[in-house]
């Protein structure tokens, strides 16, 4: 796994977000497969959990106090896997914040948020937080370490509104994010090679993590459809004029350049079926025919290595 270490200001990215597993696999094949109608509310959930994902980020990304971020971490302790959305490891404590996107007035009832003008009704994260920082805690023990950790529940839709009192000190509103972390700018000390050391094992564990699947439907590669996608509206483009290095979507008039457009149909084909051998005829036909296998020749030449000869050539 590569680990982006960015400096911002007296903050550091120490793992950046990305876009997560079961979103990639799932938003490729809404233009493959039929999805269900669970399907396509299973793909909502994780656009939605995404975007505000990265609505945090950007306030962790202008923290100027001495701490490290670390973004989207699957991990596992004892076969138990869980997943952090962002930790923030500071000289005294580490910060765990757990992101949602809900919006609308819920009141907490009994371990569930309930709406206030709707029937909406979903477990309270404030029990999931408190799941994830137990995990945490005995993860950080077994290998090691000691430090306090500080959760919160972070709703980042603008308009969502909670109304009890007695969960505040674990919840953070959009409303009041600024507050909070002009409050964690003024955190005093600096970080030491122990918090270093922790930041890097978090990141190994994490990985070593399976990616999160579940709710991805079943597929093969049979019942996709092959094409090649505009990647602006997702319609396909049936040809690329003869010499032409730009395919053009007549749908939306989009154009990319054809050697990226090829270079993200190999990428696609090997997440959807990293099983499946990597080779010209198979990207040929997944690509519709769209490409030439010359071309398809040497993108993948450019890109990958090669690995045996003849008929049995793939690329790796």
């Amino acid at each position: 796994m590569r680990t982006l270490l960015v400096k911002v200001c007296d903050g550091m990215l120490y793992k950046k977000r990305e876009k997560p597993y079961k979103l990639q696999v799932m938003d490729l094949l809404q233009y493959r497969i039929e999805l269900s109608s669970d399907g396509r509310r299973e793909l909502s959930n994780q656009e939605s959990g995404y975007t505000g994902e990265c609505g945090l980020d950007t306030f962790t990304g202008e923290l100027i106090c001495e701490c490290l971020v670390l973004n989207d971490l699957p991990l596992v302790i004892s076969g138990t896997d869980f997943q952090i959305d962002a930790l923030i490891i500071t000289p005294h404590e580490i910060g765990l914040y757990e992101v949602k996107n809900y919006g609308g007035e819920y009141l907490y009832n009994d371990g569930f948020f309930e709406g206030v003008h709707s029937d909406l009704s979903f477990h309270s994260p404030t029990e999931r937080v408190n799941r994830h920082t137990s995990l945490l805690r005995s993860l950080l023990k077994k290998h090691h370490f000691t430090i306090p950790i500080k959760q919160y529940v972070v709703f980042i839709h603008p308009e969502f509104m909670l109304y009890d009192a007695s969960l505040y000190k674990k919840v953070l509103l959009r409303a009041t994010l600024p507050g909070h972390f002009r409050k964690l700018n003024k955190c005093s000390g600096e970080l030491s090679n122990m918090h270093m050391q922790l930041a890097k094992k978090l990141c190994d564990i994490s990985s070593q993590t399976e990616p999160y699947t579940k709710g991805i439907p079943k597929y093969t590669f049979v019942e996709c459809k092959k094409g090649v996608i505009c990647e602006k509206c997702g319609c396909f483009i049936l040809e690329i004029q003869f010499k032409s290095k730009v395919c053009t979507c007549l749908e939306c008039g989009h154009q990319e350049l054809v050697t990226k457009a090829l270079s993200r149909h190999i990428r696609e084909y090997h997440l959807l079926f990293p099983l499946r051998r990597m080779n010209i005829s198979g990207i040929y036909e997944w690509c519709g025919g769209v490409f030439s296998e010359r071309k398809i020749r040497a993108a993948l030449q450019k890109e990958y290595q090669a690995v045996s000869a003849g008929k049995y050539r793939h690329y790796v």
